[in-house]
């Protein structure tokens, strides 16, 4: 058994643009992500709401596959539903999502939930922003807790949003709860730290998710990123989780699923 895992993020959403999730048909992917030797599937689902979870886990199951985690993004996406909003309705909205998202995590025997664009901007201004994210994570890390679910936090470049861009500030806010760690992304971390290498290991335990992207943010193997650099130091800090591909689809995705598991794979055993 590798002491690692890998798996590649999967959009379960009609009509909503993010270019750096797969959109295919799901039984094409999780085909796909069978032959190339992938471990399973991280699903990024715009409405908990709305998902079969019988079906989905059966389907999963059906390719050997697991669920590594359950992606949130797409909410944001497509509802602007915020955990930071200056909107009451807004973040109720949110929070309530946030609890099925929970809910779901644990059905389908995932049990991470992403905090990515779904924490939301500094709309009034950044302060009142992050007093607003913290009440709404401490909801939900009670909630998360009673489920046997962690919520995985993602520090995201700036170009993303203004709320919480550096590790170092994510490392803080995480720190607060009992249930929320760190989803630690390549690509972000290479924007926003000094060194993306040495930032892994600051991170450390407070890791319990894992993105990948190169440093065009095409599949790792297709970029300027040292992976056995990245590795390494991912298993110096204990981590024993997924790590999830989250990249552009080119040129093609069975390209990107073939470099990403001949880069990666090799290295996780």
């Amino acid at each position: 058994m590798p002491r690692l895992k890998l798996s590649a993020v999967h959009a379960l959403a009609k009509g909503v643009e993010f270019y750096v999730v797969i959109k295919a048909p799901l039984e094409d992917v999780l085909r796909k992500l069978q032959g190339y030797g992938y471990d399973g599937v991280e699903y990024n689902i715009s409405n908990p709401n709305e998902v079969d979870v019988g079906e989905l886990k059966a389907k999963t199951k059906s390719y050997g596959l697991e669920i590594s985690a359950i992606s949130t993004g797409l909410s944001y996406l497509r509802y602007k539903y915020s955990l930071s909003s200056p909107s009451t309705d807004i973040r109720s909205k949110a929070i309530e999502f946030f609890k099925k998202y929970i809910e779901v995590a644990e059905k389908l025997e995932a049990y991470k939930v992403v905090v990515g664009l779904a924490r939301g901007k500094c709309e009034d201004n950044c302060n009142s922003a992050l007093k607003r994210l913290e009440e709404s994570l401490k909801i939900l890390d009670r909630y998360a807790g009673e489920h046997g679910v962690i919520l995985v936090f993602e520090p995201l470049n700036r170009y993303e949003t203004d709320l919480v861009n550096r590790l170092d500030d994510a490392i803080e806010l995480v720190s607060r709860y009992e249930n929320v760690k760190i989803l630690f992304d390549t690509f972000h971390m290479m924007l926003e730290e000094k060194d993306v290498y040495e930032a892994i290991l600051r991170a450390g335990s407070n890791i319990g998710h894992f993105h990948v992207a190169d440093s065009n943010r095409l599949a790792p193997g297709m970029g300027m990123l040292d992976w056995e650099k990245i590795i390494y130091r991912l298993l110096r800090t204990g981590y024993k989780g997924y790590v999830s591909v989250e990249s552009r689809i080119e040129p093609d995705l069975d390209t990107m699923l073939s470099v990403s598991a001949k880069t990666l794979k090799p290295l996780l055993m």
